[in-house]
């Protein structure tokens, strides 16, 4: 940390005598995922972070920005092309729900969608709500919920290279976007291409979007051993996806209520090629999912600060595999939210109550209070109940070989969740936000193994314990020097699970510290500091991996419609890991290494 210290007085001092920016109120930003509607981020019940492009600059997915987030806990198997997900608040990855522009990207065979696949060429800002949100949009949102909103008009262009060759071109005009992506990787079949194109267009009252995303990856699991880090213990084996999401929206106005009627098509195709160690012969296994549906949501206001809102929804979900075979599920929803405003405080009710075809009916309440004593000042509570309903794999898996199957009695996995806290800004631009939470989460979907028969099945009989602190701030020094931090401290505990000798302990790859810091300057510099506390990768809490801080630094030059840039992730080269794997052969746990430093030059600009 004293070599991070030293460079950010160092960037200080160079960029003093650059011209300066004019300062943003914080707080003033409006945010729509909470209560999807526009609202002050300051009047907001629960607890919202946004990353502007400006705070994601240098990074290409979901993965990497999300890594300076307060309360994220990543788990990543490696470089570009290798899976990344997300935890929040002692939620599984499967529990926190993924959106663009407000509709679900979650596929509903695997429960979650890869973040590295969500690249940010397209996307203006992320909101992330920390908080229960299954009243506002159904299942998965256990967790919380994040939610990427799109460039509507934008005329730019991007090229990029750096380490490990790798190149990316990206370029945006009128609702139109490409981007292409290519890297060698830093081990054995660790390469990954990835092409996406993206379309938003609007005529009147009529707005379609498309958005086509394609990669081929290298897929090399864990090494040989821990002596050999870069080899691959699976060097043939490979992964083609090819996701495409679309949708097609009508809104209307007419007095003081608006309505808006969306009808959506999501489908997620994955493709391996991969060897049989027991047959020595490669095999093809596809993962097919389809999601189709159809929302209507209207909002009348009531006030200036007030209005009552209410959709229904109806959507079915289709999978298909060389496990599951060929099912579907249907689910149906309807949610009433009402929000009272007034110049001291902002009340916001609301209830989801979905029927779905595998196990029924399920109601989703939550409340939400914040009061303003004082301007740039809140003070916030909330409460909340969440689910996230069994996931195609989980009801329909049927492996002969493994003797593993799912089960189509599961019930829906539920939370209960409490949150109090308060945000202030002052007009110097300091701002500051502290959060208590606890998460009650029953009903976990775990796979038991039955020693006597050796047949593994999918029950509800999990739950976790979790409470912990979230804190933001920052801190305007000079109207050319911004300094930014965030903490949490978490406590999540395995209350209640199939092996007796889990309970009480850590769950797995929650870690009980984590902060950021950093510090721009102007809109030229940004140098962070991301530290991850150890974390333990096993139920029984006795394998663990070791803590780890890393520093990126981003820094460009604005030359009229020009920009130049330059990005170093893992400044000092850091060695680190986040995931653990077994090896398909010998079965011994090891570390999924992580890359190096890498470095990368870029030039954009406007067209």
């Amino acid at each position: 940390m004293k070599r991070f210290a030293g460079l950010v007085c160092l960037v200080s001092f160079v960029c003093f005598s650059s011209a300066f920016e004019i300062p943003r109120f914080y707080g003033e930003e409006v945010i729509v995922t909470a209560t999807r509607l526009p609202q002050l981020k300051l009047a907001s019940p629960w607890n919202v972070t946004v990353l502007k492009s400006e705070d994601f600059k240098g990074k290409m997915n979901l993965g990497e920005a999300l890594r300076e987030v307060a309360g994220a806990d990543l788990k990543s198997s490696g470089y570009l092309g290798s899976v990344v997900t997300a935890r929040f608040r002692g939620a599984t990855s499967q529990q926190v729900l993924i959106l663009m522009d407000g509709r679900r990207l979650n596929s509903p065979l695997l429960g979650l969608i890869d973040l590295n696949d969500i690249l940010l060429d397209e996307v203006e800002k992320v909101e992330i709500v920390r908080a229960p949100l299954s009243a506002l949009y159904g299942s998965d949102a256990i967790g919380g919920v994040v939610n990427l909103i799109s460039r509507k008009e934008d005329r730019s262009y991007n090229l990029s290279y750096g380490s490990l060759n790798k190149q990316q071109f990206a370029l945006a005009y009128k609702g139109t976007s490409f981007n292409f992506i290519k890297t060698d990787g830093f081990r054995q079949n660790g390469d990954y291409t990835a092409q996406r194109i993206g379309q938003n267009l609007k005529w009147g009252d009529f707005e379609v979007g498309l958005n086509y995303y394609n990669a081929d990856k290298g897929v090399p699991r864990v090494p040989n051993s821990e002596d050999q880090p870069y080899s691959a213990s699976t060097p043939g084996d490979r992964q083609k996806d090819q996701n495409l999401f679309g949708d097609v929206a009508y809104a209307r106005h007419c007095g003081p209520l608006e309505s808006k009627t969306r009808v959506y098509f999501n489908q997620l195709d994955e493709q391996f090629h991969s060897y049989n160690f027991f047959t020595s012969l490669f095999e093809d296994t596809s993962y097919l999912a389809r999601q189709m549906g159809a929302e209507v949501d209207q909002v009348l206001t009531l006030g200036k600060r007030s209005s009552l809102s209410y959709g229904l929804e109806a959507r079915q979900d289709e999978g298909r595999s060389n496990y599951i075979g060929e099912h579907n599920i249907r689910n149906y929803a309807a949610r009433g939210q009402l929000q009272l405003g007034q110049q001291y405080f902002n009340v916001v009710a609301g209830a989801r109550l979905d029927k779905h075809s595998a196990f029924g009916y399920t109601a989703n309440p939550r409340l939400g209070v914040s009061f303003f004593p004082q301007e740039g000042l809140t003070l916030r509570a909330s409460a909340g109940n969440a689910f996230k309903a069994p996931t195609l794999n989980d009801l329909y898996w049927n492996d002969p070989i493994w003797q593993m199957y799912g089960s189509a009695s599961l019930k829906p996995e539920t939370s209960q969740s409490v949150d109090l806290g308060f945000e202030k800004s002052w007009g110097n631009g300091a701002r500051l936000s502290l959060d208590y939470f606890t998460n009650s989460i029953r009903d976990l979907i775990l796979w038991d193994w039955d020693l006597s028969t050796n047949i593994t099945r999918a029950k509800n009989v999990g739950a976790v314990e979790a409470k912990g602190w979230e804190a933001e701030g920052g801190y305007r020094l000079t109207p050319a020097l911004e300094i930014f931090c965030n903490y949490t401290w978490q406590e999540v505990l395995d209350a209640q699970d199939i092996n007796p000798a889990y309970i009480g302990k850590k769950v797995p790859y929650s870690p009980q510290n984590k902060y950021g810091l950093g510090v721009k300057v102007l809109s030229n510099v940004k140098i962070t500091a991301s530290y991850m506390g150890e974390r333990f990768a096993d139920g029984s809490n006795t394998l663990k991996l070791p803590e780890y801080t890393l520093v990126s630094v981003w820094a460009g030059r604005k030359f009229g419609r020009y920009e130049m840039a330059l990005s170093i992730d893992n400044l000092f080269n850091q060695v680190y890991y986040e995931s653990l794997g077994y090896h398909p052969v010998t079965y011994a746990q090891l570390k999924y290494p992580m890359p190096g430093r890498s470095i990368t030059v870029s030039l954009g600009g406007q067209i």
